[in-house]
């Protein structure tokens, strides 16, 4: 599981490094700069899953179904 976490740390970084870009630009791109923020925004909430079950010592599988709203055996 802290793999996992490590992984989705690191792309919230690179994520708020694109915003700070794009932001940074003469004219940025509104749309995605939205579209970057909602993606951050999922990782955030991924990432507090992530970091309350291993407080509580949830299931992995369980959470991650629930972030993303499906069982994970019916992704394929």
């Amino acid at each position: 599981m802290m793999q996992l976490l490590k992984a989705l740390k690191a792309r919230h970084a690179l994520i708020a490094n694109k915003i700070d870009d794009e932001q940074r630009r003469p004219r940025p791109d509104g749309i995605r700069v939205r579209s970057l923020k909602k993606i951050k925004l999922h990782l955030k909430e991924q990432i507090a899953m992530l970091e309350r079950a291993e407080i509580t010592g949830s299931s992995t599988g369980r959470l991650m179904s629930q972030a993303f709203g499906k069982k994970l055996s019916t992704i394929r």
